[in-house]
């Protein structure tokens, strides 16, 4: 049982806190250029992200977030680093993060990434993998969307 708890320990850890907190309310764009809606069917998480975007670029993200502290937590790391960033940028990061996620030791996130690190703590916990990668499925979807047909 020890065992256990020091994991749930490390798991919700005060950054991961602390990283949610940036999200706890909902703030949404007037006029988004697209707006998307993901939840994760393992645990229910669910994320309603606006996104406005000028030549294949986010420039503002809105959010309406419902979901656990971890969802939460990469929601808050994703608000402040996905404007500027294109779908190919934020992509690779969100490959490197479900590696992370599955147990690859060699990922190292740079700016304005770099605090994906503290997921290192939901290996062992994959129902909560769908919420932590919420964010970036949302974000596909919303660049496939609004992507010229």
């Amino acid at each position: 049982m020890a065992q256990a708890d020091a994991a749930l320990a490390a798991l919700y850890q005060p950054r991961i806190r602390e990283l949610a907190a940036r999200v706890r309310n909902d703030r949404r764009l007037g006029a988004p250029d697209v707006t998307v809606t993901c939840r994760s069917p393992v645990c229910g998480s669910m994320l309603t992200l606006d996104m406005t975007l000028r030549d294949g670029t986010v420039t503002e993200l809105g959010w309406k977030a419902r979901a656990c502290t971890l969802g939460m937590a990469s929601m808050g790391i994703v608000s402040r680093a996905a404007p500027g960033l294109t779908a190919p940028q934020i992509a690779q990061t969100g490959e490197a993060v479900a590696r992370l996620l599955k147990g690859a030791d060699d990922i190292t996130f740079a700016e304005p990434w770099h605090d994906y690190a503290v997921f290192v703590a939901a290996r062992d916990f994959p129902t909560r993998h769908g919420s932590i990668l919420l964010p970036f499925t949302a974000l596909a979807q919303g660049f496939a969307e609004r992507a010229p047909a």
